[in-house]
C-alpha cells in the first residue's frame, strides 16, 4: 500500500492514463457515462467508486483504491474487434503487464506503478466498449476530493 497516495492523485493518474489512451482512437471518440446503444446501462454517480482493498470491508481503517469506469463512445460502427486489438496493443506496448486471462472480449494490463487498465466488449455488436481503471490501495484516510469527476472525457487534440 502506498501511504502517500491519496483519492485525488489516483484520480489525477487514472485521467492520465485513460486521456493517454484516448488519443489512440480517431477523432470524435470519447469516454461517457451514457453508452451509444441506449438498452445499456448509463453510469451515474458509480462512474467513481472506491471500494476495499480486502474481503474486510467492515473496518472502516482498511485500505481502499479508486475506480474508475466509462463507455467508449462515438466509435465508428462495426469496428469493436479493431478497437479492442488496438488499444489491448496500445497498452501491451507500453509495456503494460497483460493479465493471462485476457481474451477477445475482456483484457486486463497492470501498470508497472500498480494501476490497471480493463477493456471490456458489451457484445452487442454495436461498438460498445467499456474501459475501467483502478488505483493501488491507499489509506482510508486519503479519501475524499473537491473536485467531481467529469461524466465525459473528450479525446485530446
Amino acid at each position: 500500500m502506498d501511504m502517500t497516495l491519496t483519492e485525488s492523485v489516483a484520480r489525477e493518474h487514472i485521467n492520465t492514463y485513460l486521456l493517454d489512451t484516448l488519443r489512440k482512437l480517431p477523432s470524435g471518440v470519447q469516454l461517457s457515462a451514457t453508452p451509444d446503444n441506449p438498452n445499456l446501462a448509463t453510469l451515474g454517480p458509480e462512474i467513481v467508486i472506491n471500494v476495499p482493498c480486502d474481503d474486510n470491508n467492515d473496518d472502516p481503517r482498511n485500505p481502499v483504491q479508486t475506480t474508475i469506469a466509462y463507455w467508449i463512445a462515438g466509435l465508428p460502427g462495426g469496428q469493436t474487434d479493431h478497437y479492442f486489438q488496438e488499444i489491448r496493443d496500445y497498452w501491451t506496448g507500453r509495456g503494460f503487464r497483460l493479465n493471462p486471462d485476457s481474451s477477445s472480449s475482456w483484457a486486463g494490463v497492470r501498470t508497472p506503478d500498480g494501476y490497471s487498465l480493463v477493456i471490456k466488449n458489451a457484445g452487442k455488436g454495436d461498438g460498445s466498449l467499456s474501459i475501467t481503471s483502478g488505483s493501488p490501495c491507499f489509506p482510508k484516510s486519503g479519501e475524499g476530493t473537491t473536485t467531481p469527476q467529469p461524466t465525459e472525457l473528450r479525446r485530446p487534440s
